[in-house]
């Protein structure tokens, strides 16, 4: 009998937090000191010196915002971990990386400021 309240107990809990998930979600894009995280990519912060350059949205992807990223050491692991480079080595060059603000209340171009006003290294 223990054993079945401990089962209803700790499923309750389950269904709790997943009301709680869906009626307060997380915001999907997240700026701040550390970089950008971007919860769809699943690949915790962007360092803002991981940023090349960023890109205004095109007509077709008005919702989006695109990053050009330095690969470093961290994000080569992530991209071989996940699959998800160009060619043989994701260390040969820059990787471009889509930001969807489809579903938060930021305007791409406010997001794109943002990114740009930050400093980067310069060569």
């Amino acid at each position: 009998m223990v054993t079945l309240w401990f089962s209803i107990f700790f499923l309750s809990l389950g269904v709790l937090a997943l009301l709680w998930r869906l009626v307060n979600p997380p915001p999907r894009l997240e700026m701040g000191e550390r970089g950008i995280l971007q919860r769809g990519l699943g690949w915790g912060w962007i360092p803002w010196e991981e940023i090349e350059g960023a890109y205004p949205p095109t007509a077709r992807e008005d919702e989006t915002v695109r990053l050009r990223l330095t690969v470093t050491e961290r994000l080569a692991r992530i991209l071989r971990k996940r699959r998800q480079f160009p060619g043989e080595n994701p260390l040969d060059g820059p990787v471009e990386v889509r930001l969807d603000l489809a579903g938060s209340d930021l305007n791409a171009i406010d997001v794109l400021q943002e990114i740009l006003s930050h400093d980067r290294p310069t060569d």
